[in-house]
């Protein structure tokens, strides 16, 4: 049997699609699809566009319908963070390419799916995507994010399962605290809240919320706390694209300073570490090191960074990690860093003291 380019491509495009669906499901891993479409007519423009998207998405598979319809596998990433994603692609394929793409349409796989209930999902919203000519239509299994219904499918998603988790920021750590909803009206629903943590959230402009059968992070504001009864009331849901809990890594405030210094062959500079994830840092010098920085014209150049963290038992530990320049302001520089697996886990080890400190201040125990 001859077998043509036509079915060798099909056969390719079905296995990456598969394996990559096949793999989610037996390991339980996060997996996003998109679908749209790109409108282009000149070759050079159409080949730079394929270029330009696939880089964008950090070279995660991607596979052709057919000359105007791509499908792009989003591995180990959310659907909230995937709609971020693809809106800031848009963005820039307008400033760079002067074009954009059309129909998107985005879900991710739950899993609960077959590889054909995913596949026949993400082909049903990008239909509805053309024919509503929304800029991205998207959803999951339970819940369409475009559709007017959306706020009763989320009712019903909260009777079914009535936990979800309410956030506030502390020193900007995003403090996470299990609630349970009580009732959920058409403009207020009433949460029962552990009593230690209300003075905390009444003081919050905002409380963001996660529900584990909703990838999407959703909003509200705080309309009544009874402490009495340790309740809150707050007000519409609204589901937001960026917020706190979309950073990647949690990023925590030392609770004192951390002594560091970044090195570029024999070029030292002194400084404080005063925000720390597992990816970046904020380093905090001299102004007179940021113009020397610029002077010799090293922004461009990979750092060393060396610094201790000491654990709960006071045992310090050396971390030294290769560090570029993200951002300068004022006399601060936002570093990214890029620790090994084992300093990696004493970062996040750290972290995470941190974290349980701020947790404690918040329920208002002593920390000693």
């Amino acid at each position: 049997m001859n077998i043509d380019n036509d079915m060798v491509l099909s056969y390719l495009n079905e296995c990456i699609t598969e394996s990559e669906i096949e793999n989610a499901m037996q390991n339980g891993l996060d997996l996003t699809i998109v679908k749209f479409d790109i409108i282009e007519d000149e070759p050079n423009n159409y080949k730079d566009i394929i270029k330009f998207i696939y880089k964008y998405c950090d070279y995660m598979p991607m596979v052709a319908d057919n000359s105007k319809n791509f499908t792009i596998l989003l591995k180990n990433i959310k659907l909230h963070a995937a709609v971020l994603m693809i809106k800031n692609l848009n963005m820039a394929l307008k400033m760079k390419q002067n074009n954009e793409i059309k129909n998107i349409a985005i879900t991710n796989f739950d899993q609960s799916d077959t590889i054909e209930s995913f596949l026949d999902r993400i082909n049903s919203f990008y239909m509805k995507a053309k024919l509503t000519q929304k800029d991205i239509y998207y959803g999951t299994k339970y819940l369409t994010f475009n559709s007017e219904e959306h706020e009763n499918i989320l009712k019903d998603i909260i009777k079914q399962d009535n936990k979800l988790f309410v956030y506030g920021l502390y020193q900007e750590a995003p403090i996470k605290i299990e609630a349970k909803v009580l009732s959920m009206e058409e403009d207020v629903t009433v949460l029962e809240v552990a009593k230690e943590f209300l003075s905390f959230l009444q003081k919050q402009p905002i409380l963001y919320f996660e529900h584990k059968k909703i990838p999407d992070v959703f909003e509200a504001r705080i309309i009544y706390i009874d402490y009495n009864k340790s309740t809150i009331e707050i007000g519409k849901f609204n589901f937001i694209d960026q917020s706190p809990l979309h950073r990647k890594n949690m990023r925590i405030s030392p609770p004192k300073p951390i002594k560091s210094n970044l090195t570029f062959s024999d070029f030292v500079v002194f400084g404080l570490i005063s925000d720390i994830s597992t990816a970046s840092v904020l380093f905090t010098t001299e102004i007179q090191n940021v113009e020397e920085i610029e002077k010799l014209k090293l922004l461009n150049k990979t750092f060393r960074l060396d610094f201790n963290l000491e654990n709960l038992y006071g045992n310090d530990f050396h971390i030294s990690v290769k560090a570029t320049i993200f951002k300068i302001t004022g006399n601060q520089f936002v570093l990214n860093i890029f620790p090994n697996a084992h300093d990696q886990n004493i970062i996040r080890e750290y972290i995470n003291m941190c974290y349980q400190e701020l947790l404690l201040h918040v329920q208002g125990k002593v920390v000693q």
